[in-house]
């Protein structure tokens, strides 16, 4: 029996270590109890990575599509082709005729070497921004200058924990022990979201936001903190600016205005903000729903104003938690410097839609995917299928047959995290890990830097892939050499550089221009807010207030009266490990009785880009106003809940997922 140290390298808040035991049965992962400790434990999505490896549906060999259907070919014969394929587009039209694919399915950094073949190539079509955290990302650039955040167990110093837009027992399990052991300190605990989730299960006190105005409800906090007087001025006065245009915004949402829009009573604001103020110090731990909205950004700049103004910022206990860029510029990068190639960039959201405008122009000729699945993960779906059905060739990388695989032309295996090596340094995770191999590559299959060094030998750029993976292991490291982690030392466990503090911010070096928090304005706030239909639907439908007179909400309130909103599976993470087929839509029993829906019966939901059928299930969890349905199924015809979505933008390139209006009604009665 062979037992190596490995980590989890999905797209998860948690950075689980793992322990593989490798025999002749296979392998079995544990936790990695050492490097744990009390959070000691793996949840199923771990799980599933390991019965992958042997797994019924796992890729075994490269397979090309024929007229008659999937032919198995040799590695050789995979080479060729997709060299070929390369050849034959540079010619007819330069590198950015090549679409390259990506994201984080996998967050092994050797795995960015996708990015590096690209760009040795000259730079292709790629996409910019996020499906995931960009509108926060951007936000909490403006305001503090980066993105930093406290250690997780810094909660445990804190006085009020506010969960905002986030469900840790869903998404972020390894969290929960945590705010366990808070509770039982007496650590106040406040759920604010739409929808009274899972974790609402071991919060003191659950608040029903309206879905997209969490930045409303935040500036009416801060309109009671800022008339009372309760502002912490000394923090204030050292550490922010602009407070002057922040109060002119602030002033335009007293609470009457803010409750009404929010759905939130003036008297949980005046709770709120007493909370906040005399019972701190308070950590703000924000999820990435509530900026999936066209004002995404605005909304965690509130938040983060909130927390400024109330002096929680740079002290144990407090902050505002969303993700760090601690490792930016600590480790070495396997991409090229950015002016030795001229690709293009296309956000998200918008791929499919721009390049179909210009299909006559710049047409695609070629498409590679590695590290996800666009034809179910991207918004507006039904225009990728338009756009991957015109593109000449497509190549995905996967280790299973994925929807975007199945209509690809050539599908190549690559190993699970068991059969390679690899570093772990997400941007959750305060610790660095080193994946060790724990057997070898199973059936056919190869690692992705092994394939991509092999292309790029073929194709005459070696001299960019002279490394071998463990080369560029420690060519990453590198830099972190002088404070001992090397990968022998990451062998013996998970470390946590020096340059991650305890407590973000805690210095006040601020990474701004002007060195200090700087407050969000009345004009940033409102900047693209005629984009936000959902803000507007509720200032529409609560107060008669309308930021926009021409958004005609009047007609679609009538046409597509609900929000539709696509949460998190909680055994799968997007279309990873996904077992269930169908889909399931989530009603409010209000919303179930006037379009006369019960539990178990089928509904058509349907927006202005199309309908899919769900199994209803009637909850008093869910908004009245929201059909909630989990991400990350299909129907038999392939597509999932995102063929119901446009491609929206928010500041940042974020997709803006839950910007969707819908209908439901009960399958067979008429629209």
């Amino acid at each position: 029996m062979k037992t190596v140290r490995s980590a989890c390298p999905l797209n998860c808040p948690d950075g689980c270590g793992f322990m593989v035991d490798a025999g002749e049965n296979g392998i079995k992962v544990r936790a990695d109890v050492e490097s744990m400790g009390r959070n000691s434990f793996i949840c199923p999505k771990g799980r599933s990575l390991g019965e992958m490896v042997f797994a019924p549906q796992r890729l075994r060999t490269p397979v090309l599509r024929r007229k008659k259907g999937w032919q198995r070919i040799s590695w050789d014969d995979a080479y060729d082709f997709f060299v070929k394929r390369i050849q034959e587009t540079l010619d007819l039209a330069g590198s950015q005729g090549i679409l390259h694919l990506y994201d984080h399915g996998h967050n092994g950094l050797l795995r960015n070497l996708d990015r590096r073949f690209f760009q040795a190539l000259g730079g292709v079509t790629e996409p910019s921004g996020s499906m995931c955290w960009g509108a926060g990302l951007r936000a909490q650039e403006k305001d503090f200058g980066a993105v930093l955040s406290s250690d997780p167990e810094d909660i445990l110093n804190s006085r009020t924990i506010i969960l905002w837009g986030r469900d840790p027992a869903v998404t972020n399990k390894h969290l929960v022990p945590l705010l366990r052991e808070a509770a039982e300190k007496k650590i106040k605990i406040i759920l604010i979201n739409p929808n009274k989730v899972k974790s609402a299960a071991f919060a003191d006190e659950y608040i029903r936001v309206n879905p997209g105005t969490d930045g409303i409800l935040a500036l009416g906090i801060a309109h009671i903190i800022l008339e009372k007087r309760w502002m912490d001025l000394e923090f204030a006065s050292q550490y922010v600016k602009n407070f002057g245009p922040y109060a002119a915004l602030v002033k335009e949402f007293p609470p009457a205005r803010s409750a009404e829009i929010s759905g939130v009573p003036v008297e949980e604001m005046e709770k709120l903000a007493e909370r906040i103020i005399h019972h701190g110090p308070v950590m703000f731990y924000l999820g990435y729903g509530l900026q999936r909205y066209v004002n995404g950004c605005q909304t965690v700049r509130a938040i983060d104003a909130l927390a400024a103004i109330s002096g929680n910022i740079g002290k144990p206990g407090a902050g505002v938690y969303y993700g760090h860029q601690y490792h930016q510029g600590k480790l070495n990068s396997v991409l090229l410097p950015e002016d030795s190639y001229r690709g293009r960039t296309i956000p998200h959201a918008l791929i499919a839609e721009e390049l179909l405008k210009e299909e006559q122009e710049r047409p695609i000729q070629m498409a590679v995917v590695t590290r996800t699945n666009p034809l179910v993960t991207e918004p507006d779906s039904l225009r990728w299928r338009e756009l991957w059905q015109n593109i000449p060739f497509k190549v995905t990388l996967d280790i299973r047959m994925s929807e975007t695989a199945r209509q690809s032309d050539l599908v190549l295996p690559v190993t699970t995290i068991f059969e390679e090596e690899d570093l772990l340094a997400g941007s959750w995770s305060n610790k660095i890990r080193y994946c060790q191999q724990a057997i070898e590559p199973q059936y056919m299959t190869k690692p992705e830097p092994v394939i991509f060094t092999e292309l790029a030998q073929q194709l005459g750029i070696g001299s960019y892939f002279e490394k071998s993976p463990r080369e560029w292991l420690e060519y990453i490291l590198e830099p972190l050499k002088e404070q001992g982690i090397t990968l022998e030392k990451l062998k013996d466990g998970a470390i946590k550089p020096s340059y991650i503090p305890n407590v973000a911010w805690e210095d006040k070096d601020f990474l701004t221009p002007s060195g200090k928090i700087e407050l969000i304005s009345f004009r940033e706030f409102i900047e693209n807010i005629e984009h936000c239909k959902i803000e507007q639907y509720f200032s529409l439908r609560n107060s008669g207030m309308i930021l926009d007179q021409e958004a005609g909400l009047e007609v679609r309130e009538q046409e597509y009266p609900y929000i539709l909103m696509t949460s998190h599976p909680e055994t799968a993470l997007h279309t990873q490990f996904q077992t269930e087929e169908g889909f399931k839509a989530f009603i409010h029993p209000e919303l179930a009785a006037g379009q006369n829906l019960s539990s178990g019966e089928k509904g058509i939901v349907r927006t202005d880009k199309g309908q899919l059928t769900a199994e209803v299930l009637v909850t008093d969890d869910i908004h009245p106003r929201v059909v909630l349905i989990p991400e990350g199924s299909t129907g038999e015809d392939g597509l999932g809940v995102n063929s119901l979505i446009s491609g929206k933008l928010s500041q940042g390139d974020n997709t803006s997922y839950d910007e969707v209006f819908c209908q439901i009604r009960k399958l067979g009665n008429n629209v």
